[in-house]
């Protein structure tokens, strides 16, 4: 490799190495070392620019719906503004609460059973079916409502975490690989030191700056891997605290509802 850098020029001796010549002119190893940094990183990159849309859009629709709901005369129409904000956790965790409390509404109670003192005869002697349910919601009801509502929230952060794990990994592992190609390019270094029987300078930093290459290489690729996972990780989590007071909000609500 280093004699390959010193013909740089054709009729000439010495070309000053580059960065790029010693990518070219460095062993297969550590061309495979570089290659997958470059896969991860492209990868990450790709998780990264993707997230970053998603959550600044996410933002505006998390104000849009809290607005909405703030804003509300009734649950009713609360919903209806929601429904307009797609794509949205907080619209997700509102239609599995309304969804769980209309299947509760719909569930005959014990006294609303077939032939029971609320059954009503027709003129033709046909039952009629029985009044709306507007009882004021059960404990048991309201902590139906409650586990539906952690079961929605729960999926939703786990479909933002997606591709954070690949992150993490590339944060961790990207600079153990840049390390592997270094060790690998100073052994190397050293083993034609041995060969040409000299220490020269001239003869050993050629070889030391490429096995530095790799391990440039892999914190390039680990450091905005790690921030962009950090900063991912923090929005998630308010999101998932806003998921979280939401949820209890909107049971408050349904109680003063059903009790009104």
């Amino acid at each position: 490799m280093i004699a390959l850098l010193l013909q740089g020029q054709p009729g000439g001796l010495v070309a000053e190495p580059s960065i790029w010549s010693m990518v070219v002119y460095s062993d297969l190893f550590t061309k495979v070392i570089l290659l997958i940094l470059l896969g991860f990183s492209l990868i990450s990159w790709a998780i990264i620019l993707r997230k970053a849309v998603a959550f600044r859009r996410l933002r505006g629709k998390r104000h849009r719906f809290f607005d909405v709901f703030e804003r509300r005369s009734s649950l009713a129409e609360a919903y209806q503004g929601a429904l307009a904000i797609a794509d949205n956790p907080l619209t997700e965790v509102f239609k599995a609460g309304t969804r769980e409390l209309k299947h509760l509404s719909q569930r005959p109670a014990p006294e609303e059973h077939a032939g029971g003192p609320l059954d009503f005869a027709t003129s033709a002697g046909s039952v009629a079916p029985p009044p709306p349910r507007v009882a004021p919601i059960t404990i048991l009801e309201k902590e139906s409502i409650h586990m539906a509502l952690e079961r929605e929230a729960a999926q939703r952060v786990e479909d933002l975490e997606r591709g954070l794990p690949f992150l993490a990994t590339t944060g961790a592992v990207a600079p153990f690989f840049g390390l592997l190609g270094t060790v690998w390019g100073v052994m190397d270094a050293f083993l034609n030191i041995g060969l040409r029987g000299t220490g020269n300078l001239n003869v050993v930093a050629p070889g030391i700056a490429e096995a530095l290459i790799t391990t440039v290489a892999g914190l390039a690729v680990a450091i905005p891997a790690v921030i962009a996972y950090n900063w991912f990780v923090s929005q998630i989590k308010e999101i998932a605290d806003e998921l979280g007071h939401f949820s209890s909000e909107l049971i408050n609500v349904i109680v003063r509802e059903r009790r009104g």
